[in-house]
């Protein structure tokens, strides 16, 4: 009699084991896909943006240069607003969007259903 409890529970530890084994590899296909989707969007994300940036900076200097008849101030204006904005993302990386970027990830791993 205690050989076959013994059995007993062995198959269902055994069970329990698989069944967990199993929702962990629906877990980790779950996140990967959640990840290399969400890496796929930021990456036509960031594309789109570059161009939008590209194009507005390059009206937007054209503009500035025929406004002060000398388009390449222009450009050069422009160039200075761009460096300006990388130098403020680039000082504030640390303290604010690392952190925020960081966090943003992390509640996204852990997010249940």
């Amino acid at each position: 009699m205690d050989q076959k409890k013994n059995d007993t529970w062995i198959d269902n530890t055994a069970e329990l084991i698989d069944s967990y084994r199993n929702l962990i590899s629906i877990r980790i296909a779950e996140h990967t896909s959640l990840g290399i989707s969400i890496s796929i969007i930021g990456a036509v994300y960031a594309i789109i943006t570059v161009f939008i940036l590209l194009f507005a900076g390059v009206g937007t200097a054209w503009w500035l240069g025929e406004r002060l008849n000398n388009i390449k101030a222009g450009f050069f204006i422009m160039g200075g607003i761009y460096v300006f904005l990388f130098l403020l993302l680039l000082a504030t990386s640390t303290k604010i969007w690392i952190p925020l970027i960081r966090n943003a990830i992390i509640k996204k791993i852990y997010e249940q259903d």
